[in-house]
């Protein structure tokens, strides 16, 4: 079932997300996410905002979009 639910929600990021930059990001403050990464939510949101989607991807059930980053060389 999971499966079939990811690749249904990356098609919908490609139809409608790939392409585009995002404005606005919305995010929950929540150590079960963002803890385990080694970051936090305020920190995800400065990284991610103003940042293009490239691409929208899968590997079982887990789902994730590409973004362009500039260089800071």
């Amino acid at each position: 079932m999971f499966h079939a639910t990811v690749a249904r929600i990356v098609h919908y990021l490609r139809n409608r997300l790939v392409g585009k930059t995002l404005a606005t990001v919305q995010v929950q403050d929540d150590a079960n996410v963002y803890g385990k990464g080694g970051t936090t939510a305020a920190e995800f949101k400065r990284a991610m905002t103003g940042k293009k989607v490239l691409d929208a991807r899968q590997q079982g059930k887990y789902f994730w979009y590409d973004r362009y980053m500039k260089s800071t060389i």
